[in-house]
């Protein structure tokens, strides 16, 4: 939408106007067209202003319905805009889904959530929750190990590219074949620990294997190990809980019981 024009430029052609110069004269002496000229007198002859009109701001109908609409999100939060919409015509409010999207983005409501463990309504986890928190100062950080994994693929490289038409792009990835590699580790406050990489997915018995040959000679008696709690395809890393619990202070039905919190399965 274009700019209106200056307030200095409307209050010189009113005035001239104002002095005797007819409209099309005043027009013409500064490069607009007569019809606006023609305009702005009937306004300044009607209103005494020569002010351009405020231009856009409509208000949104559902505006009158903002009450409404506030207190059915504030009473469920995680409604869809079809499941706001069908709301508001139940009442017989008109709107769109993008009318509802554009009137919540003007009420400064937007859409998320952050999911939290249903476990912590239970009342022996927010004892422990509790307790753990006390405790957060008292223990040393360099005790603490968490253990994570992740992985590459060489499919993973781009197999197209653009090229004059004619000339070959020509780019360059790892020989052999599309391979999967996985890299799990330990991570201490100095640095990391018992890194371990394997070609192909990690799996129950490689993960034991790691647990016992690369991760407890490393550990010391009372240290505080944490493993991601990614749902996993390997279903026999339960098999480690001996391994960690006798170099930590948790028993090995405490170890067994984070194992199967966390969905793995004993097999």
């Amino acid at each position: 939408m274009p700019k209106p024009y200056s307030g200095d430029l409307r209050a010189r052609v009113i005035g001239d106007v104002a002095s005797g110069a007819s409209r099309r004269e005043a027009a013409e002496h500064y490069g607009i067209s007569p019809s606006v000229v023609v305009i702005w007198a009937q306004r300044f002859e009607a209103t005494g202003s020569v002010a351009a009109k405020p231009s856009g701001g409509s208000t949104s109908p559902l505006e009158q319905h903002a009450e409404f609409l506030l207190a059915l999100v504030a009473e469920q939060p995680d409604l869809t805009l079809d499941e706001i919409v069908a709301a508001m015509r139940k009442r017989g409010i008109a709107g769109s889904r993008s009318a509802v999207w554009r009137f919540f983005a003007r009420h400064n409501i937007s859409f998320k959530k952050n999911f939290v463990r249903e476990e912590q309504k239970r009342a022996d986890v927010a004892r422990a929750r509790r307790r753990w928190r006390r405790e957060q100062g008292l223990f040393d950080p360099a005790r603490l190990v968490f253990i994570d994994e992740t992985c590459t693929n060489t499919a993973m490289v781009r197999l197209r590219g653009r090229a004059a038409r004619g000339a070959r792009l020509v780019d360059y990835a790892p020989h052999g074949h599309w391979k999967t590699i996985t890299f799990v580790g330990g991570l201490r406050r100095p640095g990391m620990t018992a890194p371990f990489v394997i070609e192909g997915a990690m799996n129950g018995p490689m993960f034991l294997a790691y647990v016992q040959q690369c991760l407890v000679p490393t550990l010391k008696r009372g240290g505080i190990v944490r493993i991601c709690a990614r749902r996993p395809s390997m279903r026999s890393r339960a098999s480690c809980v001996g391994s960690v619990a006798s170099f930590t202070n948790f028993s090995p039905q405490e170890c067994r019981n984070f194992f199967r919190h966390a969905g793995y399965v004993q097999t």
